[in-house]
């Protein structure tokens, strides 16, 4: 069992754990109406009649494994979403388009990673996402308008394309103008060639994050699942979205959260996550300033989370963590430390000391 929502801070306790949705709403969603820069692009030059896709297609060929939807995904977006789409759907399915520099994506699977970053939609489908990671959605205004939007989680904004559903599949997609600007097409390349192809569910990231002070080189690009880590950009940012300072290792970092599980024993064990590569702010006794209501914690641990691999590497005890990781501390502050992130090799070696 998980939920922050159980936790609540003793009074002594200056951050408030339940981020603070509206504010951050403020902040990632100014809209970047990108309809300014597309209006000078030229009109494709198909065929006339030509489908829908076709020149998407021409540029972004479908890869293997594709994943076909059953009947049951189909009948969950009809009305929802574009005939075409569907059909689009059912003649080639849910993957890699153009290597993987963009992916036609079951919404469901994303609808939980919108919601987290946009709080609750009516009336969007997350239905592409870029090779690292932009999420492309579908909006249907009313029962003859709709348009796309775009989903940046590495720079936390969002913008509407203000153009329909057809026209960005005929006009926008297949244009050059697009893929320098949105699919970091070399970067891509780049990436590939060094970590391999994306499975359907993989993007390349940044580490670390742009947002906290990242460069898009290819030095930094690693690749992993997409939605644990459109789930981690967004903790990342909850709590250092203010008053970022490039001089500033604190304000740079992430701040732990701490998260509930239930043991098997009916035990309730709290745990903090110390992800690879992450320079990351931990609690020096956090059973000092956290509290469960009418509960009991069992234990205190800290998870150490790898980005190369996506999964947990396994977890500690939060003090003999903290024991074993002064190493690798760059300064102390107010009751917490800060970590330098370490690559998979060094958490294995930490969790591995006798």
């Amino acid at each position: 069992m998980e939920g922050n929502e159980r936790i609540r801070p003793n009074i002594m306790f200056r951050r408030h754990i339940q981020t603070d949705f509206i504010l951050l709403k403020i902040k990632i969603v100014f809209n970047i109406y990108l309809y300014f820069i597309f209006r000078e692009l030229k009109s494709c030059k198909g065929e006339h009649g030509m489908k829908v896709f076709d020149l998407f297609l021409n540029k972004y060929p479908p890869g293997k494994n594709l994943r076909k939807p059953t009947a049951e995904m189909l009948k969950q977006f009809k009305g929802k979403l574009p005939e075409e789409l569907l059909g689009f759907w059912r003649e080639y399915g849910f993957g890699n388009y153009g290597g993987g520099l963009l992916k036609i994506i079951y919404p469901a699977d994303y609808a939980d990673a919108l919601t987290l970053w946009l709080g609750k939609q009516e009336n969007c489908y997350p239905i592409l996402m870029t090779g690292f990671g932009t999420i492309i959605i579908y909006r249907k205004l009313s029962e003859i308008a709709d348009d796309m939007c775009l989903l940046d989680i590495h720079y936390r904004r969002t913008g509407s394309f203000s153009i329909s559903f057809l026209d960005f599949f005929e006009r926008i997609l297949p244009d050059e103008s697009f893929a320098e600007q949105f699919l970091r097409v070399d970067l891509f390349q780049e990436a590939s060639a060094k970590l391999g192809g994306l499975a359907e569910n993989e993007i390349f990231f940044f580490a670390p994050a742009l947002a906290l002070g990242g460069a898009e080189s290819i030095q930094y690009i690693q690749k992993g699942n997409a939605v644990v880590h459109q789930r981690l950009l967004f903790e990342m940012g909850a709590d250092n979205s203010d008053n970022v300072r490039p001089d500033d290792k604190w304000s740079q970092a992430y701040e732990a959260n701490p998260h509930v599980f239930e043991l098997d024993n009916g035990g309730l064990m709290v745990s903090f996550t110390f992800s690879e590569t992450v320079d990351t702010i931990l609690p020096t006794a956090p059973e000092t300033l956290y509290e469960i209501e009418g509960e009991t914690v069992s234990l205190w641990a800290l998870t150490f989370f790898s980005l190369t691999r996506d999964e947990n590497l396994g977890f500690l005890e939060y003090h003999k963590a903290l024991q074993r990781l002064q190493p690798y501390i760059l300064e102390t502050r107010d009751g917490c430390i800060l970590i330098r992130g370490l690559s998979l090799a060094e958490m294995e070696c930490v969790l591995s000391e006798k």
